[in-house]
C-alpha cells in the first residue's frame, strides 16, 4: 500500500519543466532588461564584496588564496590555523570530473571507495546487498566518503547541508576541511568536510555548450549561460544544464541523468545581496544488482538469508561462460531511480562597514525507487529441477580453505526474494549569522588588534520515509547456481511465476538540530599571529516510527532530546612573510539519530571526536609554491559497537530463582554428526545419566535439560569443558529459546532477546600526517601534489555490563561464556577473556581489535596532477596533463565481520586479515584550445587508467580504461 506521503514530488517531467521554464524565462528577461539598462548607472561604480563570499580574485590555475569554509567568512587561507584544501574550477575542468566524487578523486587521504565497512545489518540495506562488495561508500545518497579514516557523508552546498549528489557542471570550487568541524558545521563529520560552491553569476555575459562522448556508451551535454545586467538591481544569473548517458563495463549496467542549477542574484540596495539557488536533478540507473553472489559451502536454507557476517567472509560464484569481473547474474530488472531538488534563499546585508548580517533557509528532498534482488546459495530445498553440484571458491584464493570452508555442495540452489523501496529524504535548514569586526589600537604597529566576531544560529530537520514491498514472507525464487542466465523479476530459473510480492514495512523517522555558536578570529602583532576559537551548542533530537506489516506491529523510537558543548582553538603565527605554523584543537560529534539503545536499555549518547593538529603553511617563490603540512590525532569515544552474544541487563527476561532449563534439540549426542567437534561422545556418561534422572526431558519431541541439577551442571560442564581442550571446534547450537526454556541468554544483545539491538560503546583513533602541494615554476606549467599517512587503530574494542545474573554458580553457560572460536570465549580459556567471570564487566576483548585497524584505509596514498600549456611554435594552444594515484595495501578484510563483532579465525585460531595489493592508476590528459570564427572553442580528451588495470583490489575489480572526447565553445 503506498501511503500518500510518498506522492509529495511532482510529476519528474512537469517539475523538470516548470524549473527549465522558470530559469529561462528569468534569464531572457533579464538579458531583456540589459538593453534598457538605467542611464543614472555609473560604471565605476564598485560594490563591496561581502564577507560571508568567498574572494576568488587572486586565484590562479590550481591555486587558490582564499577560502570560505574555515570560519564561515572569507579569509586568507594561509592564515587560517587548519588544513584547507580548495580544488578549483579549472581543476576540475581539466581532470574532466563529472560530479563531486570525481572532483575529489586526487584529495590523498580520501577514499571513495570502500570496502566491508557498511556497519551493522547495512549491506543489506545498500544495493545490491550483501553481494555488493563495497561497503558504506556505496551509499545510494553518493555523497559518502571516508577522510583521514572516518566515513561521512557531511557534504555541503555553500555551508548548507546537502547529503545528494551534484553535477560538476555547476560547482565552481570545492572546499575539504579536515578534521573534526563542529564549530561551524555541527553535525557528522569527524573526519573532514566537503563544502563545495556553485558557480556565481559571472561579471560579462556567458554563454557556453559542451558535448562529449566516450567509451562505455558515455554522451553528455551540457549548456551554460550567465551575466550580471548593469541596471539598478544589478540582477545577475547563471543557469547550467546537463543531459548524460553512460554504460558500463559491467553486463547491462545504465544510467541516465538529467540536472539544471540557475542561480540568480540581485541587490535592492547598495548594501544588501540576495540569492536564489536552485538545483534539480533525476537520474535512472538500470541493472544495479550484484554482479554474483558470495557462495558458502556450510550455510544450511535458513541461515544463507540472515547471516551477512558470514556470507561476507565468503568467495563469489563463477560461471565457465562468464568473466566474474563484469558478469551481472542479477539481470536487468534492478534499478534506482533518483529525483532530488535544491533550493536555497540567502540575503547578506551590511548595516555598517563592521556589522554584516546573512539569514538563510535551505530546502531540499530527494525520492529514491529502488528495485533489488537478495538471496544466496544454499542447498536441498526448491524445486528438483534447479538443483545442480556447484564448487565453492575461497573469498581469497591465495589464502586457501584454511581461513574461508568452500568445496562441492550437493543439491546446490540459489534462494531469493525481491524487494522495492520508496524513499523519500526532506530536509529543511534555516541559518542566521551576524558578524561584526572592531579593530583596537590601531596607531599602534605592536598591538595593534583586528577582531572580528561570528554569532550563528542553525536549525536543520531531516523527515526520511521509507515505504517497502517484497516477496511474500516464507517464500522465495529459485535459480539453478549453474545456470549464467540474467534472473528476471517475476519468474524462476525454469520459467515458472515467482511468489507474489507484499507490503512489508513503513517507517518514518524526523531528526533534528538546532546549534547555536560564537566564533571569534583575531590578528595581532602585524598580522604575524592570528586566531581562531568559538565554542557551539547542539541540540538535537530523534524520533521514529515503523509499522510492520507482516507482524502487524507499530515500534514507536523516542531517543529524547539532548544537548551537547563543542570548542575548537587554534592559532597561526607567522615565522616569515612566507612561512607560518598553526596549531589546532577542534572537536566533532554525531547524534545518536539511529535511536540505538545501550545494554542497559538507554539511549546511547552521541559519538564525539577530539582532534589536536599542527602544521606549516608556505606561500613561497611569489606564490609559485604554497602549500601545508600538517600532523594529527583524532580520538572517537562513543562509537556503537555489537556483539550480539554480550549480556543486555535491561532485557530482564531471565528468572534467577527458577531452575535453568536449556533446548539441547542440537546439543545432545542423539543428533551427534560427523561434522561436530566429539564433545558429546566424551559426555555421553553424563547425557545418560541426566535421562535417567530426568534432568533431561522431552516436550512434543524437543529435547529440554535442566541445568539446575546435578546431572544437568555434570552434563553440561563436561561438553563445555571437552570443547575447550580435547575437542575443539563446533559442539552444535545450545541457543533456541522457547517458553519452556530460563536461561542468562535470554537477556543478550541480539534484537532476538527484548525486541532490540543493544550495544556497546568503544573508542577509535586516525593519526598520521599530510602534504598538500601547489607548485606553478612558469605561467602555462603548474603541479598538484598531496601526500597521506593514515594510521586507523581501535583504542577500546567496548565494555561489556555488570550483569549479575552470570557464572558464580547461577547460568555459567550463558553465550557470553561459549567455548567458540568466533564469539563467547572467542577461542581463549574463561580466565583469559574475563578477569573475573562471576563479573562480566572485566570482559577483555581478546581477540577484537584493540591496537589494531579493522579499516580498510590505507597508510600511504599519493597523487599528483601536472598540466604543461603549449603557447609558442606549431602546438601552440595544446596543453597536456598527466596524473597519478597510488595507495599502499588495504585491509580489506579485518577478520571481525561487520555482522556481528564475531572473530573470523583460521584453523590455528589465529584471526584472519586480508589485504590488497599496492595500486598505481595514472590518467592523462590532452586539450587543444583554438578559434572557431570569433568564438573561443576547445577539444579535450581524458583517459583514465591508462595502464588498463583490471586486477582484483580486495572484492573490487579496478575498472578498465576509459576515454572521454569532449568539444567545448563559446555561443
Amino acid at each position: 500500500m503506498e501511503k500518500d506521503s510518498l506522492r509529495l514530488i511532482p510529476d519528474k517531467r512537469t517539475a523538470l519543466t516548470c524549473m527549465s521554464v522558470l530559469a529561462l524565462g528569468i534569464t531572457t528577461s533579464l538579458s531583456a532588461q540589459s538593453d534598457v539598462a538605467n542611464s543614472d548607472f555609473d560604471d565605476d561604480e564598485v560594490f563591496d564584496l561581502s564577507p560571508f563570499t568567498v574572494d576568488a580574485s587572486e586565484d590562479s590555475g590550481y591555486r587558490a588564496t582564499n577560502t570560505i569554509s574555515g570560519t564561515r567568512l572569507n579569509a586568507a587561507i594561509k592564515d587560517i590555523p587548519m588544513p584547507i584544501e580548495v580544488i578549483t574550477d579549472e581543476f576540475i575542468k581539466d581532470t574532466g570530473s563529472t560530479d563531486l566524487r570525481q572532483s575529489l578523486a586526487y584529495s590523498a587521504g580520501m577514499i571513495m571507495s570502500s570496502q566491508n565497512d557498511a556497519g551493522k545489518g547495512n549491506s543489506f540495506g545498500t544495493v545490491g546487498g550483501v553481494h555488493n562488495p563495497e561497503g558504506a561508500t556505496s551509499n545510494k545518497t553518493q555523497t559518502s566518503y571516508k577522510v583521514r579514516g572516518f566515513i561521512t557523508d557531511a557534504t555541503l552546498r555553500d555551508g548548507y547541508r546537502r547529503q545528494f549528489a551534484t553535477d560538476a557542471a555547476n560547482i565552481g570550487r570545492v572546499e575539504v576541511i579536515r578534521g573534526p568541524a563542529a564549530l561551524l558545521y555541527g553535525i557528522g563529520n569527524f573526519g573532514g568536510i566537503v563544502n563545495y560552491l556553485p558557480k556565481t553569476p559571472p561579471a560579462e555575459k556567458t554563454q557556453h555548450v559542451t558535448l562529449s562522448v566516450g567509451n562505455n556508451k558515455h554522451y553528455r551535454a551540457v549548456y551554460e549561460t550567465g551575466d550580471t545586467l548593469d541596471n539598478d538591481l544589478k540582477f545577475g544569473y547563471y543557469v547550467t544544464a546537463v543531459h548524460e548517458q553512460n554504460g558500463s563495463y559491467t553486463e547491462l549496467a545504465e544510467n541516465s541523468r538529467q540536472f539544471i542549477s540557475p542561480i540568480f542574484t540581485f541587490r535592492p540596495t547598495d548594501k544588501t545581496e540576495v540569492t536564489i539557488d536552485m538545483e534539480y536533478g533525476m537520474e535512472n540507473k538500470n541493472a544495479v544488482g550484484f554482479q554474483s553472489v558470495r557462495a558458502r559451502g556450510d550455510l544450511s536454507s535458513e541461515n544463507v538469508a540472515n547471516q551477512q557476517d558470514r556470507l561476507e567472509r565468503a568467495g563469489f560464484l563463477q560461471f565457465p561462460d562468464k568473466e566474474i569481473r563484469t558478469m551481472r547474474w542479477s539481470g536487468p530488472d534492478t534499478f534506482l531511480d533518483t529525483e532530488s531538488y535544491n533550493i536555497r534563499l540567502q540575503a547578506t546585508h551590511s548595516f555598517t562597514d563592521n556589522l554584516n548580517v546573512l539569514l538563510g533557509y535551505n530546502t531540499s528532498k530527494v525520492e529514491f525507487d529502488v528495485r533489488d534482488v537478495s538471496g544466496g546459495v544454499t542447498n536441498n530445498v526448491g524445486p528438483l529441477n534447479l538443483r545442480n553440484t556447484i564448487t565453492v571458491i575461497p573469498a581469497s584464493v591465495e589464502n586457501g580453505d584454511a581461513e574461508f570452508i568452500f568445496g562441492e555442495v550437493t543439491d546446490a540452489i540459489f534462494q531469493g526474494s525481491w524487494a522495492e523501496r520508496k524513499e523519500i529524504i526532506d530536509r529543511s535548514q534555516i541559518r542566521a549569522e551576524v558578524n561584526y569586526n572592531v579593530d583596537l589600537f590601531q596607531n599602534s604597529e605592536l598591538f595593534g588588534l583586528k577582531n572580528s566576531f561570528l554569532l550563528g544560529r542553525s536549525e536543520e530537520s531531516s523527515e526520511n520515509s521509507v515505504f517497502a514491498r517484497g516477496t511474500i514472507q516464507n517464500e522465495y525464487f529459485y535459480w539453478d547456481p549453474t545456470d549464467s542466465s540474467y534472473m528476471r523479476f517475476g519468474f524462476n530459473g525454469d520459467g515458472t511465476a515467482a511468489p507474489a510480492m507484499e507490503d512489508v514495512s513503513d517507517k518514518h523517522d524526523l531528526s533534528w538540530n538546532q546549534g547555536t555558536y560564537l566564533v571569534y578570529q583575531g590578528s595581532w602583532l602585524k598580522d604575524r599571529l592570528t586566531a581562531v576559537a568559538g565554542m557551539r551548542r547542539d541540540r538535537n533530537d530523534f524520533r521514529g516510527m515503523i509499522e510492520d506489516f507482516r507482524e502487524d506491529t507499530v515500534t514507536r523510537n523516542d531517543a529524547g532530546a539532548k544537548e551537547k558543548d563543542t570548542s575548537q582553538a587554534g592559532i597561526t603565527f607567522k615565522l616569515t612573510e612566507r612561512i607560518s605554523v598553526y596549531a589546532l584543537k577542534a572537536e566533532g560529534i554525531m547524534p545518536n539519530f539511529e535511536g540505538n539503545r545501550d545494554v542497559y536499555g538507554n539511549a546511547m549518547d552521541a559519538v564525539t571526536a577530539e582532534s589536536e593538529e599542527a602544521g606549516v603553511k608556505f606561500d613561497m617563490l611569489d606564490g609559485k609554491l604554497s602549500g601545508t603540512i600538517s600532523a594529527y590525532r583524532i580520538k572517537q569515544t562513543g562509537t556503537p559497537i555489537f556483539y550480539w552474544w554480550a549480556p543486555s541487563p535491561a532485557k530482564g527476561r531471565f528468572d534467577p530463582d527458577a531452575d535453568i532449563v536449556y533446548n539441547v534439540a542440537d546439543f545432545n549426542p542423539t543428533v551427534e554428526a560427523d561434522w561436530r567437534n566429539g564433545s558429546f561422545t566424551v559426555a555421553e556418561p553424563q547425557w545418560d545419566a541426566a535421562v535417567s534422572s530426568g534432568a533431561a526431558y522431552q516436550i512434543d519431541d524437543t529435547w529440554y535439560l535442566n541445568a539446575s541439577s546435578p546431572e544437568g551442571i555434570a552434563y553440561m560442564d563436561t561438553v563445555f569443558n571437552a570443547s575447550k581442550t580435547t575437542n575443539p571446534g563446533w559442539p552444535g547450537w545450545l541457543y533456541a529459546q522457547d517458553d519452556n526454556t530460563n536461561n542468562a541468554t535470554l537477556d543478550f544483545a541480539s534484537a532476538e532477546a527484548g525486541g532490540y539491538d543493544a550495544y556497546v560503546s568503544g573508542d577509535q583513533e586516525s593519526s598520521g600526517w599530510e602534504a598538500q602541494f601547489n607548485y606553478a615554476p612558469t605561467d602555462n606549467m603548474q603541479f598538484v601534489l598531496n601526500y597521506a599517512q593514515t594510521k586507523r587503530s581501535v583504542v577500546n574494542a567496548g565494555v561489556f555490563p555488570q550483569y549479575e545474573w552470570g557464572a558464580g554458580g547461577v547460568d555459567k553457560w550463558a553465550v557470553w561464556y561459549f567455548p567458540d572460536g568466533g564469539w563467547g570465549l572467542s577461542g581463549y580459556s574463561l580466565e583469559d577473556q574475563f578477569l573475573n567471570a562471576d563479573d562480566t564487566s572485566t570482559w577483555q576483548g581478546r581477540g577484537y581489535g584493540a591496537g589494531e585497524k579493522q579499516d580498510d584505509t590505507p597508510l600511504h596514498s599519493l597523487s599528483g596532477w601536472g598540466n604543461y600549456r603549449v603557447d609558442d611554435g606549431a602546438l601552440a594552444g595544446f596543453s597536456f596533463g598527466l596524473g597519478f594515484q597510488y595507495e599502499s595495501e588495504r585491509e580489506y578484510f579485518s577478520g571481525i565481520t561487520d555482522g556481528s563483532g564475531q572473530l573470523v579465525t583460521d584453523t590455528n585460531g589465529e584471526r584472519v586479515v586480508l589485504e590488497t595489493d599496492t595500486r598505481l592508476n595514472i590518467d592523462a590528459m590532452a586539450k587543444y584550445d583554438f578559434k572557431l570564427g570569433e568564438r573561443n572553442a576547445h577539444v579535450q580528451l581524458n583517459v583514465y587508467n591508462v595502464m588498463n588495470d583490471q586486477h582484483a583490489y580486495g572484492y573490487i575489480y579496478a575498472k578498465p580504461t576509459e576515454y572521454r572526447l569532449q568539444f567545448g565553445m563559446d555561443l
